[in-house]
C-alpha cells in the first residue's frame, strides 16, 4: 500500500506499507487523519509516477508504531503548477503535479483498446488557467465517466482539480492525465484556490466549445452547428493561434494555425479530383478497362493498382483534390484541400460532377461551376505548417479545416467561443481524413494531369515540391477582380 504523508510545516513524503503488514499498520492510516509515526525505514525516493520530490520515502516495517494525535487540519496542502511551466517542458516527467483549471473544452467518452485486449475510457479535454493559458488533458478509466457526466450536468463554469496529475506527450504535444490509482479529481472544488479562480474569471463567460463532426453523417456536411448549441464534441483547432497568411508563410517552426483569407484564383495546375482505393482510402492508378456481354448488354469494368495494397483493386470511388490560391492584407499563398474537407464547401459530390466517368481529367482548366463559385469568398481555414514548407520551402499549405460566414477575425473570439454570429462548420477535421495525416499525402496523390501522360511509369511526386509550376490562367475574372476590391 502506497500513502502520501505530509508534517505540520506542509512537507510532503512519500511512504509504502508491505502487504505483511497493512492489517496492522495501514488500518489505521486514514485520509485525512493526523497520526504519530516512528520507528520506520528510510530509503531513496526514484522511478516513475513519484508523488513528491523528497529525495526519500518512508518504509513501514515490524517495528513501526503508529498512534493517534489530536492535530487538525483540513488543508489539502496542494502544490498547483501554472500551464505555462506544464507548457514549456522543463518539469521532470517522473514527477505528478496538481493541476487547477476551467474546463473550456471537452470530447466523448471513448473505449480505447490497450494492449492485451484490455480497453478503458478515455475523455480528452482542454482546460484553462487564470492567465488564460490552454492545456490539453486526457482522463483514463471510470474518472473519464464520472467528468463527462458531471460536466453534462453543470450549467455554468466547471473547474476541476486533477492532484497527482501525470506530465506527458501524445504525438509530440504535452499534456496531463491521471495516473492510475494514484490521481485525485475533483469537479468544482469547494476550496479556496477554486473559489479565487472562479472570482477571477467570472467575467470571462467561457463557455464549453463544442461541435458536431460532420465525419459523423454525410448529410450533415454543410450543416452549420452553433457554438452554443451543443457539447460533447471538441474542435481542437480553436486551440491554434491565429495567423496572417504572411506570418504563415514566414513561420519557422511545424504547428497549425487559423488563416482568414479570400479565395481569389483556382490552381489549374493540378486536377480537382483524383480516385482513392476504398479499402486503404490512398490513391490508385487505373491499369485496364473491360467490356463483357452479359445477357446482351455490354458491362464495363475497371482495374486499378493501388500502391499501398500492392493489388489490383476493382473498388474505387472520386475524391476532391482541390488546390486554391488565397490572399489577404499581408501576402498570398497556396492551399490544398482534399476529400471529406473539401465537402463542407463545395455543393456537390465528386461522384456527382463526375457523372459516372471513371477517366482522370485530361484538361485541368475544366473545373466544376460549384468549385469555381468559391472564387471571391472569404474563409477561416485550419492550416498545417509542416516540415516540407519549414525547411524544403513547399509553397501549398494543407488544409485540415474550415469555418464559414464569421464576423472579423479574432484569436480569442475563436478560443472562447464568443461571438456575435454562430460559428458554422463546413467540414470535418482533417485528423479523421480517410487518405493519411501530415505530409503522408504525398504518396496518396497523383501528379497534375497536364504532366501525368510523361509521368505516369514514374513514382508520384511529393504533394508540394515547390517544381510545380502554377498555371497562370486564371477564371471567371469578374470574381477575382472583386474579390481585390473586397480585400
Amino acid at each position: 500500500m502506497e500513502f502520501v504523508l505530509v508534517d505540520e510545516t506542509g512537507r510532503k513524503i512519500h511512504a509504502t506499507c508491505k502487504r505483511t503488514y497493512i492489517e496492522s499498520k495501514g488500518r489505521l492510516l486514514t485520509v485525512g487523519c493526523w497520526r504519530y509515526i516512528r520507528n520506520f525505514q528510510v530509503s531513496p525516493a526514484g522511478g516513475a509516477y513519484r508523488t513528491t520530490n523528497h529525495a526519500w520515502k518512508i518504509v513501514f516495517n515490524q517495528n513501526t508504531s503508529i498512534t493517534r494525535s489530536n492535530h487538525s487540519n483540513d488543508e489539502l496542502y496542494l502544490d498547483l503548477v501554472d500551464f505555462q511551466t506544464v507548457l514549456s517542458g522543463t518539469l521532470d516527467d517522473n514527477l505528478l503535479i496538481d493541476v487547477l483549471g476551467q474546463i473550456v473544452d471537452c470530447g466523448e467518452v471513448e473505449t480505447i483498446q490497450c494492449a492485451g485486449g484490455k480497453q478503458r475510457k478515455k475523455l480528452d479535454l482542454t482546460l484553462s488557467d487564470i492567465n488564460d493559458s490552454q492545456l490539453p488533458c486526457c482522463i483514463w478509466g471510470n474518472l473519464a465517466e464520472k467528468l463527462h457526466s458531471a460536466i453534462n450536468q453543470e450549467d455554468g463554469t466547471v473547474t476541476m482539480l486533477l492532484r497527482f496529475a501525470k506530465v506527458g506527450r501524445f504525438r509530440g504535444d504535452l499534456q496531463i492525465s491521471n495516473a492510475f490509482d494514484s490521481s485525485q479529481m475533483l469537479i468544482n472544488p469547494p476550496i479556496p484556490e477554486a473559489e479565487a479562480f472562479k472570482a477571477l474569471i467570472n467575467g470571462d463567460e467561457k463557455s464549453l466549445t463544442s461541435f458536431m463532426s460532420n465525419e459523423d453523417s454525410h448529410e450533415d456536411n454543410n450543416k452549420q452547428v452553433s457554438l452554443s448549441g451543443k457539447r460533447g464534441n471538441r474542435d481542437k483547432w480553436l486551440l491554434f493561434p491565429s495567423k496572417s497568411i504572411q506570418e504563415m508563410i514566414t513561420s519557422t517552426q511545424i504547428d497549425r494555425c487559423l488563416v482568414r483569407c479570400t479565395v481569389y484564383a483556382i490552381d489549374m495546375d493540378w486536377s480537382w479530383y483524383y480516385f482513392g482505393c476504398q479499402a486503404c482510402n490512398k490513391k490508385v492508378i487505373k491499369t485496364g478497362t473491360q467490356v463483357k456481354k452479359v445477357n446482351g448488354q455490354e458491362i464495363v469494368s475497371h482495374s486499378w493498382w493501388c500502391e499501398t495494397c500492392k493489388d489490383t483493386v476493382f473498388e474505387v470511388s472520386p475524391r476532391f483534390w482541390l488546390h486554391l490560391m488565397i490572399n489577404d492584407d499581408t501576402g498570398v499563398s497556396k492551399i490544398m484541400i482534399l476529400d471529406k474537407v473539401a465537402n463542407g464547401i463545395v455543393s456537390e459530390t465528386p461522384e456527382k460532377l463526375l457523372n459516372g466517368s471513371w477517366d482522370e481529367l485530361e484538361d485541368p482548366t475544366l473545373v466544376p461551376e460549384c468549385i469555381t463559385d468559391l472564387i471571391g469568398q472569404d474563409f477561416t481555414f485550419g492550416v498545417y505548417v509542416e516540415k516540407e514548407n519549414v525547411a524544403y520551402g513547399s509553397e501549398i499549405y494543407k488544409v485540415g479545416k474550415i469555418y464559414k460566414d464569421r464576423t472579423p477575425f479574432d484569436s480569442n473570439v475563436i478560443t472562447t467561443g464568443q461571438d456575435n454570429k454562430p460559428l458554422s462548420i463546413t467540414c470535418v477535421d482533417e485528423g479523421s481524413h480517410d487518405i493519411s495525416e501530415s505530409q503522408e499525402t504525398a504518396d496518396a496523390i497523383s501528379t497534375p494531369s497536364s504532366k501525368r501522360k510523361e509521368e505516369e511509369t514514374n513514382e508520384q511526386g511529393d504533394l508540394c515540391s515547390t517544381s510545380k509550376k502554377p498555371c497562370t490562367r486564371l477564371i471567371k475574372l469578374e470574381k477575382v477582380e472583386q474579390a481585390k476590391k473586397n480585400v
